[in-house]
């Protein structure tokens, strides 16, 4: 827990700044407030019932307060604007994925951060899921011997994702909000990175195929060569019912091809042609790879230690995403 009496500031009260609220509380941090640009008094009223958390709808109430640190939880083109906001204030940032939509003040943002000596942690999520860590284990240790090719996907229908809202409106299926399956479904292109190290080469094909009432791509296949001269394929939608993320890693001793969501992870043995049960996931709880990078973010705070997902990560990741969203194409 950060020390008594030092106060954290939610910004952006949907489904995932709850979800951030939650896992706060559990973990004991009580002093917390919110902002909201827009005053919701059915919504102020759920936060200070529920919470105990009181909303500000102006920045200067959020100044007055002097925040230690900032979870940033609002819409992608707002991200820059509010890490802004707290950097001014010295305040620690956990900010949720995209930095941002573009790179307009990216260069400023980092050199404050490390200028200021400010912990910032980009919540890549899937780099605190026991299976992406396992992975991650088993290439470090060449379990895989040489990794011929990997393929990752991620899908799931748009207006299923938050039934009780108009799938229109939110973040995700806006341009000017920084939405699109490139930048929303991020964490694939993030993990490959972390799990395969950097990127020398990428080819894609982005587009909008359906009928989606929105104005951003809806589909990306993406093909990577890194540095270490692995091949990765990612594909990206809003379209697949029901709902499916894999990975699939191909290597000369032996293969993993995960669904997730599955009780097991299973290892394919080559030399001895078998398959081993090398991770039991029957009782996970996906809410706990939301708490544990909730915890890193804290413990960095304490510890003044490195964050696993950094400014610098934040931003290679971003370029790599706009890089890839040139390809976008209508029709």
């Amino acid at each position: 827990m950060i020390s008594e009496g030092l106060l954290i500031c939610l910004v952006g009260r949907g489904s995932i700044g709850a979800c951030h609220l939650r896992n706060l509380n559990s973990l004991g941090q009580k002093n917390i407030i919110a902002y909201s640009e827009n005053s919701n008094k059915e919504k102020d009223e759920e936060y200070i019932n529920t919470y105990g958390v009181k909303t500000f709808n102006s920045i200067e109430g959020i100044k007055c307060s002097n925040p230690y640190a900032f979870i940033i939880a609002n819409p992608t083109s707002k991200h820059i604007e509010t890490a802004q906001l707290a950097i001014a204030m010295n305040s620690h940032i956990f900010m949720e994925k995209p930095v941002s939509n573009g790179l307009k003040g990216i260069d400023g943002l980092r050199e404050n951060i490390h200028k200021k000596k400010l912990t910032f942690f980009l919540a890549n999520n899937f780099r605190f899921h026991p299976v992406i860590i396992k992975l991650k284990e088993l290439i470090e240790k060449n379990e895989f011997g040489d990794i011929y090719f990997a393929r990752i996907m991620a899908g799931q229908y748009l207006p299923d994702w938050h039934p009780w809202e108009d799938y229109r409106q939110g973040y995700s299926a806006r341009k000017d909000l920084g939405g699109g399956v490139v930048l929303t479904l991020q964490h694939e292109i993030d993990y490959a990175y972390w799990l395969f190290g950097e990127f020398k080469g990428i080819k894609s094909k982005v587009k909008k195929m359906s009928q989606l009432e929105t104005d951003v791509e809806d589909i990306a296949s993406i093909i990577i060569e890194t540095k270490t001269d692995h091949l990765v394929e990612i594909h990206l939608d809003y379209l697949q019912r029901p709902p499916k993320r894999t990975i699939h890693i191909q290597g000369s001793k032996g293969s993993i091809d995960y669904k997730f969501g599955d009780e097991y992870l299973q290892f394919y043995n080559f030399n001895k042609q078998t398959y081993d049960n090398i991770l039991d996931l029957s009782n996970y709880d996906n809410n706990q790879m939301y708490l544990d990078e909730m915890k890193h973010f804290i413990e960095c705070i304490n510890n003044n230690e490195k964050p696993r997902s950094n400014i610098d990560d934040a931003i290679y990741v971003l370029e790599t995403c706009l890089e890839i969203k040139k390809e976008f194409q209508h029709g």
